[in-house]
């Protein structure tokens, strides 16, 4: 009865415009964030950002058609933003240890899950043939096995983008802090901008072209993984500029 709730409520949703689910989950992610700061304080970004890594990369396996942009675009880029959101957070109200730990956490998380799951694709499933009753299971083990079989590609891909790319955010972001201590709005968005770049660089070119083995055509990388997404990502950095500055009122009263 849920599923099929839940099923016809996603094909409704199909009809709607691009960006109007992007928006939807644009905020319900930068709340999510504020809300785990509020509750949790540090520990909820941290839990927050293993999640957010863990299912980026699953998002990043569908494509859809972005009414901006000629050629289809690969999905999992607001929640790969939102983590700079996190950094950026813990750096300002907590320190620039607190925001590295985050990243090391959250990758940490993505390969123990990678593995948890590849072990449980090696299981060997039931014979549909003998446990009638137990046919469905067979049917989910295959969704399983498409989704969660590591895809080394995207697997290497994201841990190098994301380490390299965080580890200059923070290190932007608190130099500009030392510079420039009442400039906010600065430091949070030059070194997202920047890292951003490097992050969009180093995935789109690992991914989909050098490690993959149906490689993307270098023009269309460039044109929809490289300026398409990175002018996502700007404009998306730019946004969330509102809830780095929100962010210090959920702050909990013991900051720990």
């Amino acid at each position: 009865m849920f599923q099929d709730f839940f099923l016809n409520l996603s094909f409704s949703l199909n009809s709607l415009p691009v960006i109007s689910i992007w928006l939807f989950q644009i905020i319900f992610c930068y709340l999510s964030i504020l809300f785990a700061l509020k509750f949790f304080g540090k520990l909820g970004i941290y839990v927050y950002v293993s999640i957010a890594i863990i299912l980026a990369n699953i998002q990043v396996l569908k494509v859809i058609e972005f009414p901006f942009f000629p050629e289809p675009m690969a999905l999992g880029t607001i929640l790969f933003i939102s983590i700079f959101l996190c950094t950026d957070i813990l750096n300002e109200y907590y320190d620039k240890k607190s925001a590295t730990k985050c990243i090391y956490m959250g990758i940490s998380a993505y390969l123990f899950s990678t593995i948890l799951m590849f072990l449980t694709i090696s299981f060997n499933p039931i014979d549909p043939s003998i446990h009638e009753n137990w046919g469905w299971s067979y049917e989910m083990h295959q969704s399983i096995t498409t989704i969660f079989l590591p895809q080394f590609p995207i697997i290497a891909a994201s841990i190098c983008a994301l380490f390299l790319s965080q580890k200059l955010d923070i290190f932007i972001f608190s130099y500009l802090k030392n510079k420039n201590s009442s400039k906010l709005w600065l430091r949070n968005n030059v070194s997202t901008i920047i890292s951003q770049f490097i992050d969009n660089l180093i995935f789109s070119i690992l991914a989909f072209n050098l490690l993959s083995s149906n490689p993307v055509p270098i023009f269309d990388l460039i044109i929809s993984y490289g300026i398409g997404i990175y002018i996502i990502r700007i404009i998306l950095s730019l946004f969330d500029t509102i809830f780095i500055y929100l962010a210090k009122n959920f702050l909990p009263k013991n900051i720990d």
